[in-house]
């Protein structure tokens, strides 16, 4: 998560007081990535974060005159060349009560194009209603990159329109590999979902299979001696990825049935997050204090 580098500016905002009378509100306001690279295609998640100082509760919408949303994004590649939006933002009004904090997250993929590989600068632009004035928060930078590919597939058929590509790449970062795949679309290009399947050693190249009903099966290293099993079907929908241990005197594999079927096959079903627990629980009793007899 990137630090967050709050700016602090005046701003006059018109509140209802009676006859309308205008008064001096504080706003700050920081804008923050979810991380610092993305793979193309997936979510490029910013957080737009508000906090009101004015010392009573403030109302941020739309100004009616303008049509224009309060919540807006300066968007740059690496040239310098500012992204249009290609859809509105509409978040609608907000309240922020007096001494208190919002944070509105956005997907940029939804409003701009920033599925092209290359680096990116972004900050958040508001808007305050009654010509309360156009603010600009500070600029966060990303990358978007394609990762390493590992895996393709076709499925589907031409002939009625289901021709679907699974694709799926590895992304490594200066701490850690992850996994991700890609579903595309072969008669429009389109790609229909992107995400991250897990974290993987890049040392031990996935598996993958497809099933009868063109179901994809991706095996992959997740940790030491610990294996991820996910399936994602044609229409894009993956439930998460299971994870294994090597049975004894085996090794996880994926089998296709003579029926079609894809089943995993060496491994015993392991949860991360019960192992997790378990050293909770063991650092606790270790920290009790010594009992002392006297």
């Amino acid at each position: 998560m990137i630090t967050h580098r709050k700016i602090l500016f005046l701003a006059v905002v018109a509140t209802v007081l009676g006859g309308g009378e205008r008064v001096e509100a504080q706003l700050r306001a920081s804008l923050s990535m979810s991380k610092k690279e993305f793979v193309a295609h997936e979510a490029v998640v910013a957080t737009i974060t508000l906090t009101n100082d004015a010392g009573h509760d403030l109302l941020i919408h739309t100004d009616g005159r303008t049509a224009v949303d309060w919540l807006d994004f300066q968007l740059k590649d690496s040239r310098g060349t500012s992204l249009s939006p290609q859809a509105p933002i509409d978040l609608g009004a907000v309240t922020i009560p007096a001494g208190r904090s919002i944070s509105k997250s956005i997907d940029l993929t939804s409003v701009y194009r920033v599925t092209k590989v290359g680096r990116y600068r972004c900050a958040a632009v508001i808007r305050l209603p009654r010509d309360g004035g156009r603010f600009l928060t500070n600029a966060v930078p990303f990358t978007v990159t394609l990762g390493r590919r590992v895996y393709t597939q076709r499925v589907g058929d031409p002939e009625n329109g289901t021709a679907r590509e699974y694709r799926l790449s590895v992304h490594s970062s200066s701490r850690k590999s992850s996994l991700y795949l890609h579903l595309v679309d072969l008669r429009t290009g389109r790609t229909l979902q992107a995400f991250r399947m897990g974290e993987v050693i890049s040392r031990k190249t996935p598996k993958a299979l497809v099933d009868r009903h063109n179901n994809l099966h991706v095996l992959f290293l997740a940790a030491p001696n610990v294996y991820g099993h996910g399936t994602v079907t044609p229409s894009g929908r993956y439930a998460g990825s299971q994870y294994y241990k090597p049975a004894p005197g085996r090794t996880p594999a994926l089998v296709t049935f003579q029926n079609g079927d894809v089943v995993l096959s060496g491994g015993l079903s392991y949860d991360p997050r019960e192992e997790v627990q378990r050293r909770a629980q063991i650092r606790k009793l270790s920290e009790r204090p010594r009992l002392t007899f006297r």
